[in-house]
């Protein structure tokens, strides 16, 4: 065999193998076709074995490079059970509690809130007022108002024991409808064990209180029920006249203003203690017919 001019095809001459030219030319050229073939074959091999390497090792390197990262993710892990965090307990809202608000509170938190400003009211008083010292004479009014009082108890109500318990100015507390009493502070009654009897004064230290009878500046009977107590305060006590004290202002409304001056008198009937009260500034004009 021997290679023709070009060097890609073998020859062997035609006449030893019984070949015409033209026989000749088609076998050589489907030799070199067929040879073609198999090179293309071989470098398909070629490069399918290198795809294969090359993939092979990037599956090697992506398993090593797992293998790592699940190593670190098992180191931390231990780490955190080591060293556990904190939980932190979360506090639970107290329950509020809903008040009920209605008029019986309100008018409630009304009196609690006007007695303590008749508390601070009556302090202020009470240190602008000079204290009565016991056996010391107090100059009392005395006009045609207190006379007119004093001879009705005596000769019209047939009273016995009659004296001024205390003179005072009428503060907007006394005539209020919410607080229903006539305030007497002890510090400013003038003869404070004179006009109680002992049991009497007793009972009402003890808390207790008892009915009485009270007159008007018309020299007018109140015929509703009124009582006498004693407050406690935390420098001092009060006598109050309560119960049905806004019925009998209201029946005396002429009479009982916010800063009119007025005595309060005591006196006994039947052994009985009652009260009467004078405006001491009110016009003297003939008074009404008592019962």
């Amino acid at each position: 065999m021997a290679q023709d001019a070009t060097g890609s095809n073998k020859r062997v001459h035609s006449a030893l193998l019984g070949y015409e030219d033209d026989d000749t030319d088609e076998y050589y050229l489907n030799v070199g076709e067929d040879e073609n073939e198999e090179e293309d074959e071989a470098q398909k091999e070629y490069y399918r074995k290198k795809i294969m390497e090359l993939y092979e090792e990037k599956m090697k390197k992506f398993a090593r490079e797992d293998a790592l990262a699940e190593q670190i993710k098992c180191e931390e892990s231990k780490k955190l059970c080591k060293h556990p965090t904190k939980k932190i307990k979360m506090q639970q809202p107290k329950p509020t509690t809903q008040i009920v608000s209605n008029q019986v509170t309100q008018q409630l938190k009304q009196f609690i809130t006007n007695n303590e400003m008749n508390a601070v009211e009556e302090t202020k008083r009470s240190k602008s007022t000079p204290t009565l010292e016991k056996n010391k004479k107090v100059e009392i009014v005395k006009n045609q108002i207190t006379q007119e009082l004093e001879e009705f108890i005596t000769n019209k109500l047939k009273g016995k024991e009659a004296k001024v318990v205390m003179e005072k100015t009428l503060y907007k507390s006394d005539l209020e409808k919410n607080q229903n009493r006539l305030n007497m502070p002890m510090k400013q009654v003038i003869e404070p064990d004179e006009f109680l009897r002992k049991n009497e004064k007793d009972d009402l230290e003890n808390g207790k209180e008892f009915e009485v009878k009270l007159w008007g500046p018309r020299l007018k009977k109140h015929e509703k029920r009124m009582m006498l107590k004693m407050w406690h305060m935390k420098s001092t006590s009060n006598y109050v006249l309560k119960t049905n004290w806004n019925h009998f202002v209201m029946a005396n409304k002429k009479d009982l203003e916010i800063n009119k001056k007025i005595q309060v008198w005591s006196f006994r009937r039947k052994e009985k203690l009652c009260f009467a009260i004078a405006r001491l500034d009110r016009d003297v004009d003939s008074q009404n017919d008592a019962t």
